[in-house]
């Protein structure tokens, strides 16, 4: 996957650029996005158009919303005939109830920065500047009404701020409907530390860790991305494994706990250079 640090302008050149989230656009392993043009006629349900990987041609590109602001992506190369093959969860937007609808993007180094613009629903284009970020994505389902009940679309999660070194656990909880998040995480090989998480977007929380003892100062620890419902915040996820799977529960505010079960995002066939 490659998981980008977003910045957003609007205003003119001179005018300050803003937070924008965090975005996954791609799924193959040590091949970044150089290039990303596609657009949505239906209010951001859909996607069209191209992309373009690392040492290849553009390649189609068609995606379809699964919860907010996370897409399921296709990839077509070959000609209009040719099959189409499964790319994965997209991350692209951060807005509560207001879908993209428009991105058109491009690196100059081989896809670790993007620059160029997007489009929020009934707005018009904003600046884009994206910065290759450390965090993990991991494409989740959820499970509620028995261990025999059918697993749902959990959107697609990004955590931790370690590129080779991945968190296997999380005790955290809520007492403010999920606007914090707090408790205590794990990184493989490590014991438990400290978690404060601010939402400062869709499901997207500004990150801090403790380490040491409740006297030792807070240190930066990444944008995370936790849950995927619409103005419906995380108060409680209880969750472990190794790093490439993690299961537990988790809840959702005004709800009970539910079945969690995160992947890391990963994408198989790859198209012929």
């Amino acid at each position: 996957m490659t998981v980008y640090a977003i910045q957003n302008q609007w205003g003119g050149s001179g005018a300050p650029w803003h937070e924008g989230g965090i975005f996954n656009i791609g799924n193959r392993t040590d091949q970044r996005p150089i290039a990303l043009k596609i657009q949505s006629g239906d209010g951001g349900q859909s996607f069209t158009g191209t992309m373009t990987y690392q040492g290849e041609g553009p390649i189609g590109v068609r995606a379809t919303l699964v919860t907010t602001n996370s897409y399921r992506v296709e990839n077509q190369w070959g000609g209009p005939n040719a099959p189409w093959h499964d790319a994965g969860l997209f991350l692209l937007g951060a807005r509560n109830g207001q879908n993209a609808v428009a991105f058109d993007l491009h690196s100059n180094d081989q896809g670790q920065t993007l620059s160029g613009t997007m489009r929020y629903q009934g707005e018009g284009d904003i600046g884009v500047k994206a910065a290759v970020s450390d965090g993990v994505a991991y494409d989740a389902q959820n499970q509620w009404g028995g261990d025999q009940a059918p697993l749902h679309p959990g959107g697609q999660w990004v955590l931790g701020c370690r590129p080779d070194q991945p968190v296997v656990a999380l005790d955290l909880s809520s007492g403010d409907a999920g606007k914090t998040l707090a408790g205590t995480i794990t990184y493989k090989g490590e014991g438990p530390i400290g978690f404060r998480g601010t939402l400062i977007m869709a499901n997207t929380y500004s990150v801090v860790n403790q380490w040491g003892g409740n006297d030792q100062p807070w240190h930066p620890g990444g944008t995370w991305v936790l849950g995927c419902r619409t103005n419906q915040g995380v108060v409680a996820i209880n969750a472990k494994g190794n790093g490439v799977e993690i299961d537990g529960t988790m809840t959702y505010q005004g709800e009970g706990p539910i079945g969690l079960e995160l992947e890391r995002a990963s994408q198989q066939a790859l198209a012929e250079a």
